[in-house]
């Protein structure tokens, strides 16, 4: 992940060699099916490469796993797989993301995060799958959401749906910390939700 923890990284490099050679896929292959490059790939699974978000998911989705699958520690691991785990770290302390929960039923994946955004700093996102959605729910202070074609800012207490499948960003353009949650609704690889 993008100044992501050392354990996640670790995490995210075992869970996806483990599950691409459980599935008999090449990393050539793997990396075709995800869209991004082979030596990439071989960057993550060597626990060389912070990987942003959107890259880990890409992955997760190709192998037809869920993001907390491949983020949560092996099953084979001393410690109990399980959730919260913070994902993402900014280059400022009170900048973090955590994912507290993650759902999988058939034809679609709901994760939960709770994000903090310190005094002035901004997280610029990679569009997510066709058909994603996020819902934000501005816990304290101001959330200004960048999406391709509109902003918009929301103050505690406020709601934004939206389709991520776009390129978008949140920042916080105030003097004090930010913090939200939002739910993010997926469909598997390749699939598209009903509209």
């Amino acid at each position: 992940m993008s100044n992501g923890s050392l354990e996640v990284m670790q995490n995210v490099s075992a869970n996806l060699r483990q599950a691409r050679q459980q599935q008999g896929y090449s990393q050539e292959r793997l990396a075709e099916r995800a869209g991004i490059s082979r030596r990439m790939l071989v960057n993550i699974e060597a626990g060389e490469s912070n990987a942003s978000i959107a890259t880990v998911d890409k992955l997760a989705s190709a192998l037809g796993l869920s993001f907390a699958e491949v983020v949560r520690p092996p099953p084979l691991a001393d410690k109990v797989p399980g959730l919260p785990l913070r994902i993402w770290q900014g280059e400022r302390a009170d900048s973090h993301a955590s994912l507290l929960e993650s759902v999988t039923k058939p034809g679609v994946t709901l994760e939960l995060w709770r994000w903090q955004l310190a005094a002035g700093d901004s997280y610029y996102a990679e569009a997510d799958a066709p058909g994603c959605h996020e819902v934000l729910y501005v816990l304290e202070g101001s959330l200004q959401v960048q999406l391709a074609q509109q902003s918009h800012t929301l103050q505690a207490g406020e709601t934004l749906t939206f389709a991520s499948d776009q390129v978008y960003s949140y920042h916080n353009r105030d003097a004090v910390a930010c913090a939200f949650t939002k739910n993010i609704l997926m469909y598997p690889h390749g699939a598209l939700a009903a509209e």
